[in-house]
């Protein structure tokens, strides 16, 4: 493939995309960006070894691309020149990124949507569309007030830009049509379901906040359990079918889950040190009350040391909801887990996970 392939000029705006970066690039940053982003490539194309260029090789081949990139289109310096840019009712651009944004209801100002950038539209609008500023606290009533100022001051939009930074990178908004069934979406058209699908994720996001927070409204501070308040397992719970979720709980099965009840009794095993060490004082009562705290702040003046003082039926009781937790975090690992659950795995956690239940594997097999 030509070098030049990996770019694309739209002549409506005298602009040149790179297409794996999906932005414009202005001509005094052309070469830059490829000899930072692209010099492999730019090494290619002039049949040089990437492998043993040097840097000033591989700057020169930046040099040499860019050069001929502008020589080819020749392209406005967007500090010196006013590009012109799509008309709200234009489709996207293809080859640049689509974003969801907020639009200033009374200009064109446009922002991506984020809390930060809504309320700094909020305070463009207030200081330079209202006719009477707010300020800050509970507004008292004025009268007379035009009714466009009694609008939504923003309003939801998809947007694109050219350049990510400096001279004209704004954003300016894009016509996206309504959502279509999945037969009429034609292939090209990828960035666009995309963004349908983010749309989508951030309504179903915002409703379930909306849900958690009315849910969260009702529970008594007074709490008689506070290590339910404070890790939240009643909101977590809030909505699904107790039936459901409740075999995910359950204990090991030896006979169709061995390696979960190999990591049971390595557990017992670890609380079972971890026991002598408190008894035999290999461990301080600051760090006890450390431990013994789920208060991510610190220990407090009501903290106290670990109680290993107990009936064997209560600690076997407390190691057992632990060996279940464990097997709740396994099973809804897998893929096959069907009930819908508020939590995402990071990839480290997959990792290590799967690392301890292949070694449990490999010693229930010996």
């Amino acid at each position: 493939m030509d070098f030049k392939d990996q770019f694309k000029f739209e002549p409506r705006y005298g602009i040149l995309i790179c297409k794996s970066c999906a932005f414009a690039v202005a001509p005094l940053h052309l070469r830059a960006h490829i000899a930072k982003g692209h010099a492999v490539a730019a090494c290619y194309a002039i049949s040089l070894d990437s492998a043993r260029a040097t840097s000033k090789a591989k700057e020169k081949a930046a040099a040499l691309l860019a050069d001929s990139l502008n020589a080819d289109y020749r392209l406005p310096d967007p500090t010196s020149v006013t590009i012109p840019i799509p008309l709200p009712t234009d489709p996207p651009l293809p080859e640049l990124t689509l974003h969801q944004g907020y639009q200033c209801a009374q200009c064109d100002l446009v922002v991506t949507k984020t809390v930060e950038n809504q309320l700094r539209l909020q305070k463009h609008f207030n200081k330079h569309h209202r006719s009477v500023p707010r300020k800050r606290g509970r507004q008292s009533k004025i009268a007379d007030i035009p009714a466009m100022e009694k609008l939504p001051m923003t309003q939801d939009v998809f947007c694109q830009r050219f350049f990510v930074a400096g001279a004209q990178s704004s954003f300016f908004a894009v016509y996206v049509p309504p959502q279509k069934s999945a037969r009429e979406i034609p292939g090209q058209d990828a960035a666009i379901c995309q963004a349908w699908v983010q749309e989508q994720l951030a309504k179903d996001s915002l409703e379930r906040e909306v849900r958690e927070k009315r849910y969260s409204s009702q529970v008594s501070k007074t709490e008689i359990l506070p290590w339910l308040e404070k890790t939240r397992w009643p909101r977590y719970f809030h909505g699904l079918n107790v039936a459901d979720v409740a075999p995910l709980a359950y204990a090991a099965n030896p006979i169709t889950e061995p390696a979960l009840v190999l990591l049971g009794e390595s557990f017992d095993r670890l609380i079972e040190r971890a026991y002598q060490s408190i008894c035999e004082d290999k461990i301080s009562v600051f760090d006890q009350a450390r431990i013994n705290s789920f208060n991510a702040d610190g220990p407090g003046e009501h903290d106290r040391m670990i109680i290993v003082k107990l009936l064997k039926s209560t600690s076997r009781a407390h190691k057992g909801i632990w060996k279940r937790l464990l097997c709740f975090v396994y099973r809804t690992s897998q893929l096959n887990q069907s009930t819908p659950l508020l939590h995402i795995f990071t990839e480290a956690q997959l990792f290590h996970l799967g690392q301890a239940v292949c070694l449990a594997k490999k010693l229930s097999s010996l």
